[in-house]
């Protein structure tokens, strides 16, 4: 190992300290807690050198020469043993990396914890750091997570949930992105899953694991990290249809071609716990569709109220009843209902949703940072100077 320092150092808590401020300048963000838990998941995941080559990475993905070039100011250290580093860095799930142009000329970029870092923990997770999320997520983490107007996740509705009149777009029909995903196919077990099995709180919902779906480079990236496994289109259609019967909320990200997609349940996801205690979850999740109840054909049987993971139907006056601003249009509580008295309309106000991944976080720093924030954030990024 061959580093030394070009900086005055100011101590292994300093370093960790300026992290936390490089992580929250990202669209979603990285809030300092009394509690310093932040601080101690960012020790779990960098040793004190590989805190100093994070804060060299930018938002972007970048090749490693000119986090080289960066990183002088910082650190000395040769370009092969960088390189060597920041793979490794990768591999543990700390920092994200670009490998569509090929590996020998992969590229690495800051990540955020959600999605991101926390993501990258699947099948590596202990209760030590599962426990710390949770702590952060319960504290400053979840108000920064959903700070946005434009969330990072979204519903889909699931099977034939939306009434057949109405045209559904591509984007909002499940099947039709799967078909449409660039290969490689990849599914995950599901971090949220694992987090509740490593704190002796395992699913009450289902036994299913494997129910993430990383699509194209986003899929080779997640092989390269030594999760997932590479499956085809039929498969993935497969765990969607086990997925569907347990009554899954599925959550592509917020954008017109996903690069994922979770099956998720209220009883681990800690999006969904999160905004289950919200009083209006709709207004903090992009959903294009509400659940309506025929009040014609429901004969109150309530199974309906139990499917639901939002607490968003209710018995009044022996019929089903939905408060809209807690649905989040996901569809599960359709196929639930033996008499088809259920069906999704569109929400009236929804917001377009993004097309690709890039717009979808330019979208977020903007609506946090104003445009004069974004147009700096730009400059910095244009100009070689990192988050």
């Amino acid at each position: 190992m061959t580093v030394s320092s070009n900086t005055e150092y100011q101590g292994e808590e300093d370093v960790y300290i300026r992290l936390r401020g490089a992580i929250d300048r990202m669209p979603i963000g990285y809030p300092a807690t009394e509690s310093g838990v932040e601080i101690k998941l960012l020790k779990k995941l960098f040793t004190p050198i590989e805190a100093r080559i994070a804060l060299a990475l930018g938002m972007l993905p970048e090749p490693v020469s000119r986090i080289h070039r960066r990183l002088k100011k910082e650190l000395i250290i040769p370009r092969e043993e960088l390189e060597e580093r920041l793979f490794a860095m990768f591999r543990k799930g700390a920092i994200s990396m670009d490998a569509s142009l090929g590996p020998s000329r992969r590229r690495y970029s800051l990540s955020q914890l959600a999605i991101g870092m926390f993501e990258y923990q699947v099948d590596r997770l202990n209760a030590d750091f599962a426990g710390d999320f949770e702590a952060y997520i319960e504290s400053d983490f979840k108000d920064a997570f959903f700070r946005s107007a434009t969330p990072q996740l979204r519903t889909v509705p699931i099977g034939k949930a939306v009434q057949s009149e109405l045209k559904v777009a591509p984007y909002n029909d499940i099947r039709k992105i799967i078909s449409a995903a660039p290969e490689p196919i990849v599914v995950q077990n599901c971090v949220c899953r694992q987090s509740n099995d490593v704190l002796g709180e395992p699913c009450a919902h289902s036994d299913i694991r494997e129910t993430c779906f990383v699509f194209g480079d986003a899929g080779t990236t997640v092989l390269e990290r030594g999760s997932g496994r590479l499956i085809e289109r039929a498969e993935a259609f497969s765990i969607l249809d086990a997925a569907e019967k347990a009554g899954f909320v599925l959550q592509p990200q917020n954008s017109r071609s996903p690069a994922f997609i979770c099956c998720c349940c209220s009883d681990c996801c800690h999006v969904l716990r999160a905004l289950k205690r919200l009083p209006r979850p709709a207004e903090h999740f992009s959903a294009s569709y509400v659940a309506a109840i025929d009040v014609g054909t429901c004969n109150g049987c309530g199974r309906c109220v139990v499917r639901c993971g939002m607490e968003a139907i209710s018995i009044r006056e022996k019929l089903a009843a939905v408060d809209a601003d807690r649905c989040l249009g996901c569809g599960a509580c359709v196929s639930s209902c033996a008499r088809k008295s259920i069906t999704l309309i569109n929400r009236a106000g929804k917001t377009p949703v993004p097309f690709t991944q890039t717009t979808l976080y330019v979208r977020i720093l903007r609506e946090r940072f104003g445009v004069n924030g974004l147009l700096r954030i730009a400059a910095r990024l244009l100009s070689g100077k990192g988050v």
